[in-house]
């Protein structure tokens, strides 16, 4: 029968753990030179997402650059319409309508009114139209660029009724003023039916073309006040 040791027998004392000597010295050599990779790679992140964010500082401040641009020109245009060419076209519609309804209303038979637009038939769209064609209109804030394609739509309307006048107003009066005011007029005095829907049309064209007037001047006023924020 075995038996365990003995009380009275030492005890062997658990070996120290193995030291390799070459990995010991492998890791005192490898450890600061990981540190200082890891630190490299630190710093070239660091310089990488740094060229980035300026990359995208610069690509901001073109767009920026860029959006300012579109507002500069588009105010320019748009004050065309609201201050300056539009508002003068608005006062030669209105005089030659009111010439015409007080020498009527008196009793006259004149010349029908023959206001005419002296270059373009529509209102100025050319930048609006540039920039959408070169899609620097995506730079405009959405609700703006909602605002003036909406104005510049009616804008195009507004060039249509001229249109449709100015074609009537072409083969009814314009090419028969030299006939003097007989010619607009029937031989029982009351006014030719083409000549009376002549200056209906000139009325709707006055009157949407002045409404187009004051749109400008609000779209206007949006786009100054985007530009400024």
């Amino acid at each position: 029968m075995n038996e365990g040791p003995s009380l009275l027998e030492p005890v062997e004392e658990p070996s120290a753990p193995f030291t390799n000597p070459e990995k010991r010295w492998t890791w005192e050599r490898l450890g600061p030179l990981a540190s200082k990779v890891a630190l490299e790679l630190f710093i070239v992140f660091v310089g990488v997402s740094a060229a980035f964010a300026l990359d995208d500082y610069r690509d901001a401040r073109k767009d920026d650059e860029r959006r300012q641009a579109v507002y500069r020109a588009l105010d320019r245009e748009l004050t065309h319409m609201a201050e300056t060419h539009g508002p003068m076209l608005q006062r030669q519609m209105i005089d030659q309508l009111s010439a015409w309804d007080r020498a009527v209303a008196g009793g006259g038979h004149p010349l029908p009114p023959t206001f005419r637009l002296p270059r373009a038939e529509r209102a100025p769209s050319g930048v609006w139209d540039a920039a959408v064609a070169t899609g620097s209109i995506e730079l405009v804030d959405p609700e703006l660029f909602y605002e003036l394609a909406r104005f510049y739509n009616r804008a195009e309307s507004a060039g249509i009724v001229y249109q449709r006048y100015a074609t009537s107003a072409q083969a009814d009066v314009w090419s028969r003023l030299d006939e003097g005011a007989g010619a607009f007029w029937q031989p029982d005095g009351k006014l030719r039916p083409e000549i009376k829907a002549h200056v209906q049309r000139l009325r709707d064209f006055q009157q949407r073309q002045g409404q187009l007037g004051q749109e400008a001047r609000l779209v206007r006023a949006k786009l100054r006040q985007a530009a400024a924020d």
